[in-house]
């Protein structure tokens, strides 16, 4: 049986040309940089889209800063090298899940138990036709979290009430699935609304968890 050749140097990850010398490669910050390659550190055979950073892992990268973090993932998705597998949050239970990534230019193989499914290498950041077009997406996914950022602090500080004659909206969720608390019932509008919109329930996720 022919033996399986391993580097005498240990692990190692690739950074492919293609990548290091594609325009959404050279829109990113320096921080956005160490965050893919912190990421692609724990990537193997099969493990894409399983892939997490918690910031406990990127201080080893220089990355000290839970919002730079976030920020920098998000720059990551914006141009195309990696995308959300799944988004991080709290089980029924009240286990603390983290967002799930890929790198878009390796294949996904199937994870149920995590709710994965197998896909083809993507290449999103090969849509990136010159630095200027990469930073505006990245401009614009920041603008877009931060404008959901307010939309939660809003809802947080509604009060949710409830009549006596109102039904429950039940939610259902596997064990690993991140669970959102929905409302009784839908909002009452905001009295101190500046703008008078009305209010909604309030389901939905603010980054990304990490």
């Amino acid at each position: 049986m022919k033996q399986q050749w391993t580097d005498p140097r240990g692990g190692h990850l690739r950074l492919y040309h293609a990548i290091i010398d594609s325009p959404a490669w050279s829109c990113l910050s320096a921080a956005d940089q160490r965050v893919y390659v912190a990421l692609r550190r724990a990537l193997g055979k099969s493990n894409n889209g399983d892939l997490s950073l918690p910031l406990s892992r990127a201080k080893h990268y220089g990355i000290k800063s839970p919002a730079t973090l976030a920020k920098s993932l998000r720059a990551l998705a914006a141009v195309g090298l990696i995308a959300i597998t799944r988004r991080g949050g709290c089980t029924r239970g009240g286990q603390r899940l983290p967002t799930l990534y890929r790198v878009t230019d390796e294949q996904v193989h199937p994870m149920p138990v995590k709710l994965i499914e197998a896909s083809k290498a993507t290449d999103e950041w090969k849509a990136i036709a010159s630095i200027a077009h990469g930073r505006a997406l990245i401009a614009t996914g920041e603008a877009a979290a931060k404008e959901q950022a307010k939309k939660k602090t809003l809802l947080q500080n509604l009060n949710c009430t409830t009549t006596e004659n109102e039904a429950v909206t039940a939610k259902t969720a596997s064990a690993i699935e991140a669970w959102r608390p929905r409302p009784l019932r839908k909002l009452k509008q905001a009295a101190g609304a500046a703008n008078g919109e009305k209010c909604s329930d309030t389901t939905g996720l603010a980054a990304t968890g990490t």
